[in-house]
């Protein structure tokens, strides 16, 4: 079986995909659960809302960040196997649904929120479209391993 493909425009269509795995049950075809993936989400997300604990050097940001979201904002398709910064790694666990709904809280949050966002760790300074297909992006890459299934 192989991962989904999917395509988000707005946060509220990643929230019906959540809840869609919510209601439906999933297999995982990769190592994190639905909460997993959410508390993992829900690390950028929050940094994008209330701010990130730490910058990259202006250095790696400038040569490595911009080039990268270019790349990325023009075709929003992850790799799988890409490293993440150690603290958005989430704690192996047996309770998806308070990592779930935290998701969907920020993920709200974002839809409503006007305004400037806090900037990126890696990329700097986003316009709050540039963080929402960035956002919408890294969530389809993640719930793709999740395979609901069939009723």
């Amino acid at each position: 079986m192989n991962r989904r493909r999917l395509s988000f425009s707005t946060y509220d269509d990643v929230i019906a995909e959540i809840e869609r795995l919510e209601g439906s049950g999933y297999e995982r075809l990769g190592e994190w659960s639905l909460g997993q993936a959410c508390r993992h989400l829900g690390y950028y997300m929050r940094g994008s809302l209330d701010g990130f604990d730490f910058m990259l050097p202006w250095i790696v940001r400038r040569l490595i960040g911009r080039p990268m979201l270019k790349r990325m904002l023009a075709a929003p398709r992850m790799k799988p196997g890409l490293r993440t910064i150690p603290a958005s790694v989430p704690e192996p666990e047996d309770e998806d649904r308070q990592a779930v709904d935290e998701a969907k809280d920020l993920l709200r949050r974002l839809a409503d929120h006007s305004g400037e966002l806090h900037p990126s760790p890696l990329f700097d300074r986003l316009t709050a479209d540039q963080w929402r297909q960035l956002h919408v992006g890294h969530a389809a890459h993640h719930l793709g391993f999740l395979i609901p299934k069939e009723p």
